[in-house]
């Protein structure tokens, strides 16, 4: 209501002002250049009217014209951004086909578009690495250098060329500088310690990695405990860690077994054998420290009797069965659970058992299975497929640290897209 009466005041106000000049408009006069202008107020006032129009005009114009190169210049940046974009979904693509040439082209258009020399520098010297192209990695690290916020990525890149180079000194050197200066850092830490476990220095690998908060690092958790148990600690300590590697597992009920706890030993193998599903595990148990039949009958009791409590007996376990019941000589029993097994599934180790059971009992044959044998399942490599009839640390094909997985674990698959997802330890090379 204010408002509205304010604008009425002013309305009326400039109403009575126009009505007044109108009704005295009087006389103007205005010499110039000897010339004598006549008009009145009405005809003074349309005159700065025309001369304001005139100078807004004409400084209008001359503000378009200004304008011209700034036009061009936001149609030229609207292309790029549109070319930019289609470029990054081009690599994007490129880098699950694994297309190295492309992805280096498409790396290069990046830095046209959007003039961005990081991310497209950094790009170039993944492909040249993956190419094993390392004086072209070299020669885009020295880019790298030279750039703001480039600082922690060319370090990471400078510890890479180094490894490719397979110089072992240097990456070392690198990494004990770099993981001073970034105390903590996950990742300076982690090659740090494959560096050591190379040369089986467990507990300079194990004190690198144990700098850095892994709570939610499941694979660096695994790492960690068999390292702390390769550096000489108590395998139950390293339970704490990570209870999902079965070598600790091993160990622990090793440990176990030394202090006379063996129910305890048998409840830590029946709370992982789902997971674990390692028959290993159960020839530890019946084999380590036996004293006498009775001592193996006894942990056939035991273990038989949690085993059987499994939700869902899988091969495996039927397998571990007959096998405890083997070497608590139970022969009958071992061939009960030998039999429960699917013929179709049998492989070599149903075979090698059963032959055994046949030997220690005349009245025991083992039945004739026309289906195909299977192979026996060995420790495999997750990074080079290579198989090793024991476990191990260090892959002696590849190198790559803490990648030795029995196959029958049960476990969430990581799915191997491309390159760049599938090998973490792709610029590592062969260790001689």
């Amino acid at each position: 209501m204010i408002k509205v009466f304010k604008y009425f005041i002013i309305t009326f106000i400039l109403s009575y002002f126009v009505v007044w000049v109108s009704d005295h408009p009087g006389r103007v006069k205005i010499f110039w250049s000897e010339y004598l202008i006549e008009t009145n107020i009405v005809g003074l006032f349309f005159i700065f009217l025309l001369i304001f129009l005139v100078i807004f005009f004409t400084l209008r114009t001359f503000s378009n014209i200004k304008k011209i190169p700034y036009f061009i210049s936001n149609v030229r940046r609207d292309k790029n951004f549109q070319l930019g974009n289609q470029t990054l979904d081009e690599i994007a693509i490129d880098l699950f086909k694994g297309d190295l040439n492309n992805l280096e082209k498409n790396s290069r258009k990046i830095k046209k578009y959007f003039d961005n020399r990081l991310f497209s520098t950094f790009m170039l010297i993944n492909a040249a690495l993956l190419k094993n192209e390392i004086p072209q990695a070299k020669k885009y690290l020295q880019i790298l250098e030279t750039l703001p916020n480039a600082d922690y990525i060319s370090k990471r890149v400078k510890v890479l060329i180094a490894l490719k180079e397979n110089d072992i000194k240097n990456a070392e050197e690198y990494l004990l500088e770099f993981a001073e200066e970034y105390k903590g850092d996950e990742w300076f830490s982690e090659k740090l310690a494959i560096i050591h476990s190379y040369k089986s220095e467990w507990k300079l690998a194990f004190d690198s990695l144990n700098l850095v908060s892994i709570k939610k690092n499941s694979d660096l958790k695994h790492m960690l405990a068999n390292l702390k148990v390769l550096s000489g600690a108590k395998a139950i300590e390293a339970l704490k860690i990570s209870d999902d590697s079965i070598f600790v597992l091993q160990e622990s009920v090793k440990e176990l077994i030394d202090n006379s706890e063996i129910k305890k030993a048998s409840n830590l193998i029946q709370k992982n054998w789902e997971k674990t599903q390692c028959i290993e595990i159960i020839e530890i148990f019946m084999q380590y420290k036996i004293k006498n039949i009775s001592d193996s009958l006894n942990r056939y009791k035991i273990i038989s009797r949690l085993l059987k409590k499994e939700k869902k007996i899988t091969d495996e376990t039927k397998l571990a069965l007959a096998y405890s019941a083997y070497q608590a000589q139970v022969w009958g029993e071992s061939q009960m659970h030998l039999d429960s097994i699917e013929k179709a599934k049998w492989d070599n180790r149903v075979i090698k058992l059963y032959r055994k059971v046949e030997e220690r009992s005349p009245k025991i044959i083992m039945p004739v299975n026309k289906n195909k044998i299977l192979s026996e399942p060995k420790w495999i490599c997750s990074n080079c497929n290579f198989k090793y009839e024991k476990w191990q640390f260090v892959c002696g094909e590849c190198n790559s640290v803490n990648q030795i997985n029995w196959p029958k674990k049960n476990e969430k698959k990581k799915t191997e897209f491309n390159f760049f997802l599938q090998n973490p330890f792709r610029h590592f090379p062969h260790m001689k």
